[in-house]
């Protein structure tokens, strides 16, 4: 496993190299004052101090703005004795020091860990962890951080999220560079910068697949040294749960913004999974294994999983804890988490039906460009058929809203747990349904503008509704401050088109609350550019064979 981890880290920080490298010599060659070789030393020489410095400078600004406070070995020992004593031991195991340890005054239970360097490293666990896990879970968590050290990934991706950093720079400084306006070195100018930003983009993902592989190692180097598997997977459905189950505030929402990469887990995928695990909760608040698994077949088995994955920093739960499910069964250990199994004996998974329906939607996902392609051919054949090409793309546009959008009947009454139940919803073809509940607050912490509501249903369950009004952004703006926020609080019922990716979230059609109906616009801003440019494109037509009769 750890030679995965270094082929992809290898593979990952030689790209990144090469890219800064040649755009470095593209620069030396541009501007004729330096050699190329004294360039690419300093450069090396200014992201060596950031490198040994930035552990400081996090250090810094964590203590000012998220109330992270250090803690000696004797302290952490002394309130949380068993959990001390494993690091101790998982440390000497590995002949490292122990990390410095410390802690966030923030109940949101998250967990993750930075340096310069092994020796150096910060292991840092908010109170929540303590709230949520018991002392089993507590070990499992900091031994993946320990995971991250001992495997020196979080040294890898620092070094890699630097590279990226230089080639945004250098794209963002050159794209916009005044003396890339004319002339032959403008042309250079504009080339370095439009490549940077290629390389930024293509660099940007190479990083985050990186990043999945190495919270998979770091799992099972957790799993490996508590000898438990399901108290890791146990953890990361607690901090799903914990994570839906406090309050929201502009602080927390930064504090897990600015730690996503880092952290334990992505809390973007949280709450609708969190709220859902604790919804269907058995005693001692120890979710029932079954019908957790149930809810991340979407996660394991869907191929929209695995596509909404690449655009994530750590793996779905779901994947994540079939892992460690199959570590366990590797070492002889019984788990909780057995995905085959609830699949097959619930009948729940028809393969034949998930990938049908996941071509058919990429088809149409794909229809415009399609069309945008095809309409190119025909205007390359003859001018005269530009008619034709916005004729091509507005359907295909119109036809793709539509299959978003699609309505049949009357909205099937459901909650949020059985809809995280079904394998088959995906992000494109939403599915038209009811959910009742009451509106808890905006989609986004501490948002005074927004207007995506966040919506508790009955069931326990959390969902974001998409609002959109009929006047664009300044419609959403007063919405946010007027309606929007005198929803917070109330009952509702809830109609939209649901759909899943790596999140959840309701395209709202239309609220019911005590004071009236609110509609919204989401499924008539879904079509009607398509709509508009046939409409357009017809008109433009009739005048232009009237002008050509007369």
């Amino acid at each position: 496993m750890k030679a995965k981890l270094w082929l992809a880290s290898s593979i990952t920080i030689g790209i990144l190299f090469s890219f800064v490298f040649f755009i470095v010599l593209l620069i030396a060659f541009w501007v004729e004052a330096i050699s190329a070789w004294m360039l690419i030393g300093l450069t090396i020489f200014i992201n060596l101090v950031m490198w040994i410095f930035s552990p400081t400078l996090t250090d810094w600004i964590q203590n000012i703005f998220y109330k992270v406070k250090a803690v000696s070995f004797d302290e952490f020992n002394t309130a949380h004795s068993e959990v001390a004593l494993f690091i101790k031991a998982v440390c000497e195991k590995h002949t490292i020091k122990i990390p410095r340890l410390r802690i966030i005054q923030d109940l949101n239970p998250t967990a993750y860990t930075y340096g310069s360097y092994a020796n150096n490293a910060r292991i840092v666990v908010s109170e929540g962890i303590f709230k949520y896990l018991n002392v089993e879970e507590q070990k499992a968590v900091v031994a993946h951080e320990l995971g991250h050290i001992i495997n020196r990934d979080f040294i890898i991706m620092t070094i890699a999220a630097t590279l990226l950093e230089i080639l945004y720079e250098i794209a963002y400084v050159f794209m916009r560079s005044k003396k890339g306006s004319s002339g032959k070195k403008g042309g250079a100018v504009a080339f370095i910068g439009l490549i940077s930003y290629v390389f930024y983009i293509i660099g940007t993902y190479v990083i985050l697949y990186l990043s999945r592989t190495r919270e998979y190692l770091a799992d099972r180097f957790s799993a490996e040294n508590t000898g438990n598997p399901d108290a890791l997977s146990l953890s990361l459905v607690k901090i799903a749960y914990g994570i839906a189950a406090e309050a929201d505030t502009e602080s927390s929402e930064k504090l897990l913004a600015a730690t996503r990469s880092m952290g334990i887990y992505d809390y973007k995928a949280a709450n609708a999974l969190g709220s859902s695990f604790h919804a269907i909760a058995g005693k001692n608040n120890t979710p029932v294994a079954a019908d957790v698994t149930k809810m991340m077949l979407f996660d394991v088995f869907s191929p929209w999983g695995l596509l909404s994955e690449i655009n994530s920093t750590h793996p779905l739960t779901g994947k994540r804890i079939k892992a460690l499910s199959a570590f366990a069964s590797e070492i002889g250990l019984p788990t909780m988490f057995d995905f085959k199994r609830v699949a097959e004996e619930g009948k729940l998974i028809d393969m034949k039906r998930l990938y049908d329906g996941f071509y058919q939607g990429m088809m149409i996902y794909c229809l415009p460009i399609i069309a945008t392609f095809c309409g190119i051919f025909l205007i390359f054949l003859s001018p005269i058929n530009i008619v034709s090409f916005f004729l091509l793309l507005g359907g295909a546009m119109l036809y793709k809203g539509l299959y978003r959008f699609s309505k049949s009947g009357e909205p099937t009454m459901t909650n949020v747990c059985e809809l995280m139940q079904d394998p088959y919803h995906n992000p494109m073809k939403g599915n038209y349904v009811q959910l009742e509940g009451q509106v808890i607050g905006k989609a986004d912490a501490g948002s005074y503008l927004g207007e995506d509501l966040k919506m508790q249903d009955n069931s326990g369950g959390l969902i974001m509704l998409n609002y959109e009004s009929p006047v664009p952004i300044i419609g959403n703006i007063f919405f946010g401050i007027g309606k929007g926020k005198k929803m917070i609080g109330q009952k509702a019922r809830a109609v939209g088109w649901f759909r899943r990716t790596s999140y959840q979230i309701v395209d709202l059609d239309k609220a019911e609350i005590a004071a009236g109906i609110i509609k919204s616009y989401t499924r008539f801003w879904g079509i009607f550019s398509g709509a508009f440019i046939i409409g357009v494109t017809l008109i433009f037509a009739i005048f232009w064979i009237m002008g050509t009769a007369l």
